[in-house]
């Protein structure tokens, strides 16, 4: 059985190169329609569907949305996801919300793909360097201000055991600051697709999606925000055991 798993994952990888070589020099030629696109939303609907894709060809995937309709009005938001694995950009593809992601800088120095990332305006940190940081959550201020929603995994890396970890208090302090409500986004399942360290796709995997109600922030002041992580921990842990 873990032949054939191995053998599974090495086409499922093959295929995400090839969709990769195929679909990314586009975003790349096309870079003078920024100047018509300063927000990037024809990026984003490109990278959404290019994730929904790679799901709708694998018949061993399932998605499952809930409550994306409180994504409709009312934004930009800050979006705060738990963290499983590398398949959770992919399920995020089906909230179909123009958002902005903030990712590993490391991944933007890939060839190809990391160029496209840059284009399509994702901000890049290092992590364990606060003036990465610092300058990172800047630019998902832009974001904001523009009208542009933003995702942060304030949990900072993939859950090992399965449990949502600890929030970092960056997406709060950036929410309060920017004035924009907290819609927390509750993943599970993607974790059983592929574990973290693990390139290795364990078979049939059904990933669940739950945005929940939005949180304003109007009330919190910079120095609540641990107090506002808190809440949204709590809230995220009790539907993710639900």
């Amino acid at each position: 059985m873990r032949v054939r798993a191995v053998l599974r994952s090495a086409a499922i990888w093959s295929g995400f190169a090839g969709v990769v070589a195929a679909a990314v020099p586009p975003m790349i030629f096309g870079y003078p329609l920024v100047l018509l696109d300063p927000n990037r939303a024809l990026s984003d609907w490109y990278f959404r569907t290019l994730g929904k894709t790679l799901v709708k060809v694998n018949p061993l995937w399932r998605i499952h949305v809930e409550g994306k309709e409180k994504l409709a009005h009312g934004g930009p938001y800050v979006l705060v996801v738990n963290h499983q694995s590398f398949a959770d950009l992919i399920a995020m593809c089906f909230l179909d919300h123009p958002t902005k992601y903030l990712g590993k800088a490391s991944v933007f120095d890939v060839p190809i793909f990391g160029w496209a990332l840059k284009i399509a305006g994702e901000v890049p940190v290092v992590r364990g360097n606060r003036d990465s940081g610092r300058e990172a959550l800047e630019r998902l201020g832009e974001w904001l201000d523009r009208g542009v929603s933003v995702a942060l995994f304030p949990e900072g890396t993939r859950t090992e055991t399965g449990e949502i970890g600890t929030f970092k208090v960056g997406a709060f302090k950036l929410a309060i600051a920017h004035r924009r409500s907290v819609v927390p986004v509750v993943l599970s399942g993607a974790r059983d697709l592929l574990p973290k360290g693990s390139l290795v796709f364990e078979g049939h995997a059904d990933v669940r999606v739950r945005v929940l109600d939005p949180i304003a922030t109007d009330a919190y002041t910079i120095d609540d925000a641990g107090k506002l992580a808190e809440e949204v921990r709590a809230r995220m842990v009790e539907v993710y055991g639900s």
